[in-house]
């Protein structure tokens, strides 16, 4: 259970989305190591390292400001450590979260180096946006292990975290991962791995749609977001788009996506 694990892990990848994991957990009183793990001189490790903590400082400002931080800034930043090495003591953790670049290569090869270290039940989550557990297993001995968190950014603000598992996943690491993330004020929700999980895929046709109306020349960007800030976004903040649809009624939705099927001549538009 959580209430019996180390408050500590371990977050691989210095950049925006592994700051913002690390931040997310020592907020809520979890010791970090933010490990980089790539090979660097000491020149570069250095402004890698200075940027990472200049960036923390910003977050943590843009937390008291908005009130989301009440006690002492610096008493969070002291839980976020920084090494260069992929060391043993590193692994020594209930959960590694990797959040490298979005190259499949990288990542496999980085499994590949971390799996020998890792504990016996420590869990390994990338926070990849793209790549399925399939091609990631591959740099592993211990796929049960694995799964994906796929975090929103600024992840240290944004409660979604969206947990990708596959059959092979134990189911005992899966409820893990979801206690540890409710925990830190995260919702976490499970769903099969599947190319853009929940977020991105309906992200990707919204954002389509944005600008097919624009390049219309139906409305103006300005508009355009304006609409979606103050109509579609706050609607959903309340309801679900499947709530929604179920307040609104199927045949409501059935006449309207057949209407605009005609009405543009595309399939996009075809009731599912």
């Amino acid at each position: 259970m959580v209430a019996k694990e180390k408050k500590t892990i371990t977050v691989i990848g210095p950049g925006r989305m592994g700051l913002g994991i690390a931040l997310a957990f020592a907020l809520n009183g979890f010791g970090v190591t933010l490990v980089d793990g790539k090979e660097r001189t000491d020149e570069a490790c250095r402004t890698v390292e200075g940027k990472a903590k200049e960036e923390l400082r910003s977050n943590v400002k843009l937390l008291r400001k908005i009130g989301f931080l009440k006690g002492p800034s610096e008493r969070v930043l002291r839980r976020i450590s920084f090494s260069r090495d992929l060391k043993p003591e590193n692994f020594k953790v209930p959960f590694v979260f990797e959040a490298i670049p979005e190259k499949p290569d990288w990542k496999i090869e980085l499994f590949r180096k971390v799996s020998p270290l890792l504990q016996k039940n420590t869990i390994l989550a990338s926070a990849t946006s793209t790549i399925d557990l399939k091609t990631l297993k591959r740099g592993l001995n211990n796929p049960e292990r694995l799964l994906i968190t796929h975090w929103l950014n600024p992840a240290f603000i944004i409660p979604l975290v969206e947990v990708a598992v596959s059959e092979e996943t134990d189911a005992r690491a899966i409820d893990r991962m979801k206690k540890v993330l409710t925990k830190i004020g995260k919702v976490p929700v499970v769903l099969r791995d599947s190319p853009g999980f929940i977020i991105p895929r309906i992200q990707a046709l919204a954002m389509n749609e944005a600008i097919r109306i624009f390049e219309e020349g139906v409305a103006t960007a300005e508009d355009i977001d304006t609409a979606i800030k103050t109509g579609f976004a706050f609607r959903l903040g309340v309801l679900g788009l499947l709530e929604f649809v179920d307040l609104g009624g199927l045949d409501i939705l059935y006449y309207a996506d057949d209407f605009l099927s005609t009405a543009f001549k595309s399939e996009r538009f075809k009731i599912p």
